[in-house]
């Protein structure tokens, strides 16, 4: 008989990197296309992000569940009984290969941005200089729909971008929890389209207030490439010191979504 092989933490961190790359890449690149070039709007962007999180899942899959998130993670330790000594390294995972999309994805598109922001008179790192940045990390009010003028700022303050991207991801975990519980007799095969339709249609609801973080990872590992790429304070602190918005509502949002699956779904709704 073969022998079953036994996965490790390094297994587990490549499947969460090799999944995390895959859906960053096909969303944030998407919204690289839609913004330097103008081809892609909103809609064309929401499906390439629930294409390349149906993706992401089915790679990442057999080998973790796919969390590709650390509010995912997060929330699965506090709920769902995942070992928190593979919360950090998981996170890591994740983080690193959101860096790294940036990474590769400049190694392509790097000239048609900054032909983009010559064209807009955009200075690289200077205040306004979020409507580049954008491509790569999230930001509030959405740069590209509603400028970058202190008006813009005023409709959108900081607690309406944390409560917004808190609320979406609360819908998101929900989701997830829904989807993955044996009690709801959802197909295993069935579930990641869910997932990935849900993500499409909450950055279609979403997007205009903030770009729709719905994942640390997704944020900080592109701004961390953003800080080393030029935008300097544009990406830490951000233009309105807001660089952390998008990891902490995210993972408040994960846990607010558990909270109300498991504590008032399932309290309602009991099956046998």
């Amino acid at each position: 008989m073969e022998k079953e092989s036994v996965k490790t933490i390094w297994d587990e961190m490549r499947a969460e990197f090799v999944g995390t790359f895959i859906m960053v890449f096909f969303g944030v690149g998407s919204v690289v296309v839609g913004v330097s070039t103008g081809g892609y709007g909103l809609w064309a962007i929401s499906l390439m992000w629930a294409l390349g999180v149906m993706l992401g899942i089915y790679a990442a899959g057999q080998v973790t569940g796919a969390h590709l998130n650390p509010a995912v993670t997060i929330s699965l330790a506090i709920y769902g009984g995942f070992p928190w000594k593979k919360v950090i390294p998981y996170i890591i995972a994740q983080t690193v290969a959101a860096f790294m999309v940036a990474v590769v994805i400049h190694s392509v598109f790097g000239g048609v941005i900054a032909h983009f922001e010559a064209v807009k008179h955009i200075v690289r790192g200077a205040p306004g200089s979020q409507l580049s940045a954008m491509v790569y990390a999230t930001y509030a009010p959405n740069p590209a729909f509603w400028g970058t003028t202190a008006k813009a700022f005023a409709m959108i303050p900081h607690w309406r971008w944390f409560l917004s991207e808190l609320i979406v991801t609360a819908i998101l975990l929900f989701g997830i929890y829904y989807l993955v519980d044996p009690q709801n007799k959802v197909k295993p095969q069935v579930a990641p389209i869910m997932i990935a339709l849900l993500v499409g249609a909450l950055v279609a609801y979403e997007a205009p207030i903030s770009q729709t973080a719905l994942n640390p990872a997704r944020d900080i590992g592109p701004r961390i490439f953003l800080w080393l790429a030029g935008w300097g304070k544009i990406a830490f602190p951000g233009p309105t010191g807001g660089w952390w918005i998008p990891a902490v509502s995210t993972t408040v949002g994960g846990i607010v979504g558990g909270a109300l699956y498991h504590g008032l779904y399932k309290g309602v709704f009991k099956r046998t």
